[in-house]
């Protein structure tokens, strides 16, 4: 079964929590891939829809479930097991999304070494498309990997940083 965005927050955010302990702002952001707004979007649908209990220490910047409401464990489990479902489908290619966005575009200056500059050409020539279609699809193909490095550079860093504590 495929989960909306909004199912994936709203399940990942309860799993978080649900071990009673006060878990990082950053932490859950990051987990959530979502801005400070629709957490506090996810973390309302929660208290509203389970009845659970959710405090904030500005101390610490944290969140703790300190009471369940209808998050028992067996709908803890059944929210894992919709998590891991979802994420397999979104791995094995199956996904159904529409972009509604229109392709909004902006001019941006580079500075670029004459090597890069030619390696672009290069590829526009070879694809037949031109020097900003070229930076388009060299974008598209390598950020979202150097997002998700970059993502676990931190991850582990922060492991690091509590291991030593």
């Amino acid at each position: 079964m495929q989960l909306s965005t909004r199912q994936v927050r709203v399940f990942t955010l309860a799993t978080l929590l649900s071990s009673g302990k006060k878990v990082p702002t950053i932490k859950i952001i990051s987990a959530l891939e979502c801005s400070e707004p629709t957490l506090t979007r996810v973390l309302k649908e929660i208290r509203d829809s389970y009845g659970a209990e959710i405090k904030y220490s500005k101390a610490s910047r944290a969140y703790q479930m300190t009471e369940r409401g209808q998050l028992d464990s067996k709908a803890l489990r059944r929210m894992r097991e919709a998590l891991s479902a979802s994420e397999d489908l979104r791995h094995n290619g199956m996904t159904s999304r529409v972009y509604l966005d229109k392709d909004k575009k902006k001019s941006v200056s580079l500075s670029l070494k004459m090597s890069a500059l030619r390696k672009i050409d290069r590829l526009s020539y070879l694809n037949n498309s031109t020097r900003s279609e070229a930076v388009e699809l060299l974008v598209d193909h390598y950020i979202e990997n150097l997002i998700q490095s970059t993502l676990a550079e931190i991850a582990e860093k922060e492991k690091e940083k509590k291991n030593s504590n």
